[in-house]
């Protein structure tokens, strides 16, 4: 029987025996495996009864106790988490898991700087993981913004494990968060100097050479990492992406698309493959790679905002209509409706166009050319009331705008 087949019959055994008040023996593996299954799948409560279980047939076993204090934290009931971890560490002083599980207690209370010294604690004790460990510093540093710390445990943990590709992320933020992108291209490149087979080093490397517009060295970075691995689809999204930069536009095709052949399709390729189409003119596969991505991802709202410019753009304006108003009843995004209360001006039809340009004000902030629209709108179709109110506030938010006052000051 696989594994898998034990694994689902383990369960199934575990639920019997609740559903039947009859009492099972399970192993103290068994009931490991049980209470992780329920805590990994968001069950609380099946875990709370396997852990119940568990410590009848396995009088006060530590590793169970060690579940039980996590489902205290995982539900917030943090000062009993505290408290049987407190009584756990001294029946067993050099169990890592103890200050590990301490040291996410106390984040989760934001007492980041006493996880910081838990986790030190945890760095001597048999068995730690230095690289996840300065990993969970780091993060702790970050909550206080202290980015200098953050970027040392970062580095301390690649020198751990180079191919660590979160600590080489974290590196890097640090020199973002700090205003440092020459101090980021300076560390990446030492760091590939000696680890010269880090794709992930590669790709980050790039896009910092894309950020300061050097797409020619971008791209010989992208091709390492591509040469490491064929299969790194972030490397062929960021070398479409420079491609594009540099109108480059047939060669951006060909690297959109090979992502098609490596990962199953997303909403988000064929909106860049239809915008590529785009700038080559081709409305007809545009149109055709936008209504893909609505296909895979029909709350993709991008990819409906710039189909009906696109029609727009063609003078297309009853499919610009058709598609605005099916859109609007999927998505609700304020590009969209100020769209469609644009498609309504054109046809006349004030009174949509007013409910377009409401709801667009409903859905974010508000902007002058939009409250002028609306507030031609109302005027047109005599609801002064509307009008006045509208304009009342806007200027409020826009006390310095002088064509709100020339609007209030017919009226």
């Amino acid at each position: 029987m696989s594994n898998a087949h034990n694994y689902e019959d383990l369960i199934r055994r575990f639920e019997t025996m609740l559903q039947t008040n009859e009492i099972y023996f399970f192993d103290l593996e068994d009931f490991l495996t049980i209470i992780e299954h329920y805590i990994n799948s968001g069950d609380y409560n099946l875990a709370q009864k396997a852990i119940k279980s568990g410590l009848y047939q396995h009088n006060n076993n530590i590793d169970i106790l060690l579940y039980k204090a996590e489902l205290y934290s995982l539900k917030d009931q943090l000062e009993n988490a505290e408290k049987l971890l407190g009584y756990l560490s001294d029946l067993e002083p050099e169990r890592l898991e103890i200050p590990m599980l301490e040291a996410e207690i106390y984040s989760r209370q934001n007492l980041h700087e006493k996880a910081i010294e838990t986790l030190q604690r945890a760095l001597n004790l048999p068995g730690a993981d230095p690289v996840e460990i300065y990993e969970m510093m780091t993060v702790e540093y970050l909550y206080m913004d202290r980015y200098n710390e953050a970027l040392n445990t970062s580095i301390k943990a690649l020198k751990h494990d180079p191919e660590s590709s979160m600590s080489l992320f974290n590196a890097v933020s640090c020199y973002d968060l700090t205003n440092r992108p020459d101090d980021a291209i300076i560390f990446l490149e030492n760091f590939l100097d000696k680890n010269p087979f880090s794709e992930v080093g590669w790709s980050l490397l790039a896009k910092k050479y894309i950020d300061n517009g050097q797409y020619h060295k971008a791209l010989e970075a992208i091709d390492f990492a591509i040469a490491i691995d064929d299969k790194f689809l972030a490397a062929y999204y960021d070398k479409a992406y420079i491609f594009s930069k540099l109108r480059r536009y047939e060669e951006a095709l060909i690297f959109y698309k090979i992502t098609l052949d490596i990962a199953d399709p997303t909403a988000f390729t064929y909106y860049h493959i239809a915008r590529i189409y785009q700038r080559m003119n081709d409305v007809k596969h545009a149109t055709e790679y936008f209504l893909k991505a609505i296909n895979e991802d029909p709350g993709h709202f991008k990819s409906w905002i710039k189909l009906i410019e696109l029609k727009i753009e063609n003078n297309e304006w009853q499919s610009a209509l058709e598609i605005a108003q099916r859109a609007s009843e999927i998505v609700s995004h304020q590009e969209l409706f100020k769209l469609l209360g644009d498609i309504y001006i054109h046809f006349k039809n004030w009174n949509e166009a007013i409910s377009a340009f409401e709801m667009s004000l409903k859905l974010g902030d508000a902007n002058l050319p939009d409250i002028i629209k609306l507030s031609d709108l109302y005027k047109r179709t005599k609801q002064i009331e509307k009008f006045r109110n509208l304009l009342l506030k806007a200027k409020q938010q826009f006390p310095d705008s002088k064509e709100i006052q020339s609007l209030m000051s017919g009226f």
